[in-house]
């Protein structure tokens, strides 16, 4: 190619590079490639506190109460005192097997529902333990019309219940859920998979925290 042409044909990828910049149109193109790039190589946005505040009901009595709410969707765990926040656990842990209201012995879910702290155990091998009245009446009761407790234990559950005014942990529903810290666990573990049996788990340091505002009768909502 002769020079005077080559030079000729750079001079007009030029301008017609130069027109396409300038146009709107082309504007509005890398825009839109740019954004689509980035969307999908983000990672998923986490829940803001503030978002995740205006779904959460204060529980019909704790307006002047300390009490647990735990997302088992978003995995946050939050400290409220009627309806101020006091803390906020940014992961928990739940069951290897994922949630469900209902749920029994050995299925390594956790449960859905309001519920009272029981059980306190500061020597737990899992730092401590913060056990929950699982299952509650209502659970009991529904889980015997579906077949999944037999005559036998529901009448020892409600037995117990109307001797001891506690649940029964022993029965084909399991039992012992609740909140508890990491012991010897391996921390990076806990920050990337579910590993618990069923229990809600957060790391030591913070199931200390959390020492100052849960005790016996404590209310803890598990939602998802």
């Amino acid at each position: 190619m002769a020079a005077h042409s080559y030079r000729r044909l750079t001079v007009l990828l030029l301008t017609i590079t130069t027109l396409l910049a300038a146009s709107p149109a082309w504007s509005r193109v890398q825009a839109t490639s740019t954004t689509s790039i980035y969307e999908e190589t983000r990672a998923p946005a986490h829940k803001t506190f503030l978002n995740s505040v205006k779904a959460i009901p204060v529980p019909e009595g704790a307006d002047t109460e300390t009490w647990v709410f735990i997302d088992l969707i978003s995995r946050e765990l939050h400290v409220f005192r009627g309806r101020e926040r006091l803390k906020t656990i940014p992961h928990v842990a739940i069951g290897t097997a994922g949630v469900e209201r209902i749920r029994t012995m050995g299925s390594h879910l956790t449960p859905v529902g309001e519920f009272r702290v029981d059980q306190i155990n500061r020597q737990s091998r899992f730092n401590t333990f913060f056990g929950i009245d699982y299952p509650t009446p209502e659970i009991v009761q529904d889980a015997h019309k579906a077949g999944l407790l037999s005559d036998r234990d529901y009448q020892r559950y409600t037995q117990h219940r109307k001797r001891y005014n506690r649940t029964l942990h022993h029965t084909a529903l399991g039992g012992n859920i609740g909140i508890h810290g990491l012991g010897r666990r391996n921390p990076e573990v806990h920050r990337v998979y579910d590993w618990t049996e069923g229990c809600l788990a957060v790391n030591n340091s913070e199931i200390k925290e959390l020492s100052q505002w849960i005790d016996l009768g404590t209310r803890v909502v598990l939602h998802d």
